[in-house]
């Protein structure tokens, strides 16, 4: 795993950024499949994009995914997808056959089968599972990532490409992307800011996965190209 380090927040959300265009520059001559994660990071996240990248960013190659979504109506103030519609989307007026949302109002475990199905279908594969462009990856103070939490670590290696998570305290069901194509050998960009984060960002620079094996931290000791994103706290 990398680390780049900038001195806000918004500084290290341009570095990621600025990452991100360099990956699509490398591959410049077709569709750009990204997967987003949900949070208060993607909001903002959003919203830089909206103001700084609206013409910097080759937004008609790009093709967007979910890594998870909670099981609610797209209007719902906690649907993944509806921050970035309202943030993202609408603002730039991204064509609709471009977003590939995740169907929180649908039947839970009829949604991740028809998901990963959609999947499947329009990612191209690498073996046997979806292979990525380039996955934006949340981490929470509970080092879960995706909707794999420490208590759900057996999703880190489920063969499935999108299974049913449930929120331990909450008891939410989530459809969320499995270990299986987080750790599929595409580049995972992972944002943390905040000065909330300060523990989070000490766990994920320090290789103690033996001790502690959370999800967050097994993911990115195993990626093939990880780059976490900070901010001098």
């Amino acid at each position: 795993m990398k680390i780049v380090k900038q001195y806000t927040g918004q500084e290290a959300l341009r570095a990621l950024t600025d990452r991100l265009i360099n990956l699509m520059n490398q591959k410049s001559e077709r569709r750009f499949n990204l997967a987003l994660s949900g949070g208060e990071t993607a909001k903002q996240m959003f919203v830089l994009w909206t103001d700084e990248y609206r013409e910097l960013l080759n937004w008609g190659r790009l093709h967007f995914y979910w890594v998870d979504e909670r099981c609610v109506p797209p209007d719902d103030p906690e649907s993944n997808y509806g921050h970035a519609e309202r943030l993202l989307f609408h603002p730039l007026t991204i064509s609709s056959h471009h977003i590939h949302r995740i169907q929180g109002e649908n039947d839970p475990e009829q949604e991740a089968v028809r998901y990963a199905a959609e999947v499947n279908n329009s990612v191209p594969q690498l073996d046997g599972q979806p292979h990525f462009d380039c996955i934006i990856l949340g981490v929470g103070n509970d080092l879960h990532t995706a909707s794999i939490f420490p208590s759900t670590m057996s999703l880190l290696t489920d063969e499935r490409s999108f299974v049913i998570s449930t929120h331990p305290q909450s008891g939410q069901m989530r459809v969320t992307m499995t270990g299986s194509v987080l750790l599929n050998q595409t580049p995972l960009l992972v944002p943390v800011i905040g000065s909330g984060k300060a523990a989070v960002v000490a766990a994920l620079e320090n290789d103690f996965e033996q001790q502690h094996p959370v999800p967050a931290v097994y993911v990115l000791s195993k990626a093939a190209d990880a780059t976490l994103f900070t901010e001098t706290l």
